[in-house]
């Protein structure tokens, strides 16, 4: 399976009216494009617990499901094309503050 790592300018570029989806099943099964992710996409931060903290959507274009790392505010965010019904690429999202420093295993 072909993955996409998004750049930052693509990935804003996903991101307007951003609405918090709380209920619902996700437009599609992603699970084996992030099997696919290669393990350097992921940099520090480990998402294999499969856990997804928050799905927003943006309009009616995209979702951005976000799958917890183990560290807090640093998720890898899957993007869904919902016109085209398939996996736009990813991204991996760090909300921390400008050089927060990844703690020492």
């Amino acid at each position: 399976m072909n993955t996409r790592l998004l750049t930052k300018q693509e990935f804003d570029a996903t991101r307007f009216e951003p609405k918090r989806v709380d209920t619902g099943e996700p437009p599609m099964d992603f699970w084996a494009y992030v099997e696919a992710i290669p393990a350097e996409d992921f940099g520090v931060a480990d998402c294999r617990d499969g856990q997804v903290s928050h799905v927003y959507r943006m309009g009616d274009q995209y979702e951005h499901i976000l799958i917890n790392s183990q560290y807090q505010g640093l998720a890898m965010v899957v993007v869904i094309d919902l016109n085209e019904k398939r996996v736009y690429g990813h991204f991996l999202l760090d909300i921390n503050p400008v050089n927060t420093q990844v703690p020492e295993e």
